[in-house]
């Protein structure tokens, strides 16, 4: 047996979490949280639905996969960033908005955004682990991002500090209209971005 024959295997074993969470995703925007069905996601995924139970023990765990994938995924890297990160605040700033839109408002995460408030009165378990993996934790690093910046004289305090989440209160009035408005009203992105942008660093840095 080569080489190739034989790592191969490996190589769709460990692919296939990312393809089920894809498939999810799809199922679940085709049809909604509750009408879901795994034998669908399966087979979109080329697997026997008693596949999906080795890496997920159910729908919901597969729902918080996803969320794990497309949106913890951007929090973490950016946590990482400001770690490392020695640029000025207005610069980290604009990055995490950035991203935020790529992946909350343009990407996949959209739509278990679009499920959590359509279905989520129906799943308060998933809207609560939500919250704590994700509205929490952004939260917080919003917080450390702008304490950093008045530590380095760059943000002024105001009440901003105690609640950054309308920093990016913004991105979130994007995704709903474009939920709810699209064919009655597009918003331009690249302008709304960018007056996004201008909102929040005239509102938070110091001039």
């Amino acid at each position: 047996m080569t080489q190739t024959e034989n790592t191969k295997p490996r190589r769709r074993k460990e692919a296939r979490p990312g393809e089920i969470i894809a498939a999810g995703i799809a199922e679940f925007a085709a049809h909604g949280f509750e009408r879901a069905r795994l034998d669908r996601i399966a087979k979109a995924a080329g697997i026997s639905k008693g596949t999906i139970y080795l890496y997920y023990p159910s729908k919901e765990a597969l729902f918080l996969a996803a969320v794990e994938e497309h949106v913890i995924a951007v929090m973490a890297e950016h946590e990482t960033i400001l770690d490392r990160f020695d640029g000025p605040t207005s610069e980290i700033l604009t990055r995490l908005l950035r991203s935020i839109y790529r992946r909350f408002v343009e990407g996949e995460a959209q739509t278990l955004f679009r499920i959590l408030i359509t279905e989520g009165t129906r799943i308060p378990n998933i809207v609560s682990s939500y919250h704590t993996m994700t509205i929490r934790r952004g939260t917080t690093l919003l917080r450390r991002i702008l304490e950093r910046g008045v530590k380095r004289g760059e943000v002024t305090e105001t009440a901003i500090l105690a609640n950054p989440q309308v920093v990016i209160a913004p991105a979130v009035f994007f995704a709903l209209h474009n939920m709810m408005y699209s064919k009655i009203e597009t918003l331009e992105f690249d302008t709304y971005f960018e007056a996004h942008v201008a909102l929040v660093l005239n509102g938070v840095i110091t001039r």
